[in-house]
């Protein structure tokens, strides 16, 4: 698969800080998005944490470095798929370790939703309400499932989609790394065709800007990707910027 990129973050609004951050690596295949939580600035280290850990344990894969693993750590789906399990879950517990490291530190986190393409694959993984989209001609479709309250409340139907993002509860997630040692982590392989595109974005983007409107600023631009992170950044803003926005792009291309 041939790959183009952009990305973007942007604080927003209201917050003085922004706890977002992302990785962007075509060498490695590997693309994420990570919002941090906590105070003291504890969620920007959370993030950043998150993506390297995540960068690190990708570059040891691809070298053929692998690092003992535990019962619950077998292959998933596929060795490309356990490779970024692995690496999620080994980021976990490097925050998890740091957390406990000070006491300003004590209960940080993050969300992270990541990409990684092989050959002949894109797998998909995530952990909390940062989310992965895909668009496809004049479609655009939500592939994760927010770990959230809300997102539970859709799932049971007690609360329709179109409510998600206006619901008092709507910022408690139900998981995320760096809490607990160990954590579960949502993987699926992903089809892709040349034209397709993908959004990773944290959900300062996502609840201020409806899907169908994702796909229509990406669609407008032909092809500008930093065009269109910008656009996306702006809108969010636009609507009140009340999170920290982060936006990765990613469009495949004909080999």
């Amino acid at each position: 698969m041939k790959i183009r990129y952009a990305a973007a973050s942007d604080v927003g609004r209201v917050r003085k800080g922004n706890e977002d951050a992302f990785l962007a690596n075509p060498a490695l295949g590997i693309f994420a998005v990570a919002d941090g939580m906590g105070g003291h600035a504890s969620g920007e280290i959370a993030s950043r944490l998150g993506v390297d850990s995540l960068r690190e344990s990708i570059a040891h894969a691809v070298r053929g470095i692998s690092s003992p693993l535990s019962e619950d750590q077998t292959a998933v789906v596929s060795s490309p798929a356990n490779v970024l399990v692995n690496g999620i879950r080994s980021a976990n517990l490097r925050i998890y370790k740091s957390s406990l490291e000070k006491s300003e530190y004590k209960g940080m986190g993050t969300t992270l939703v990541a990409v990684y393409f092989t050959n002949s694959s894109a797998i998909v993984a995530h952990v909390g309400d940062s989310r992965l989209y895909q668009l496809r001609g004049q479609s655009i479709k939500q592939i994760t499932e927010d770990h959230s309250l809300v997102w539970e409340q859709y799932r049971q139907g007690l609360i329709a989609k179109e409510a998600l993002s206006s619901s008092p509860h709507k910022n408690i997630i139900t998981r995320a790394l760096g809490l607990q040692p160990t954590i579960d982590v949502d993987v699926q392989e992903l089809g892709m065709q040349p034209g397709d595109f993908l959004i990773l974005c944290s959900d300062g983007l996502s609840d201020l800007v409806p899907d169908e409107e994702m796909l229509a600023v990406v669609k407008e631009v032909s092809g500008d990707l930093h065009r269109a992170c910008g656009d996306l950044i702006r809108l969010a803003n636009l609507r009140g910027g009340k999170d920290n926005i982060t936006v990765l792009l990613i469009q495949i291309d004909p080999l």
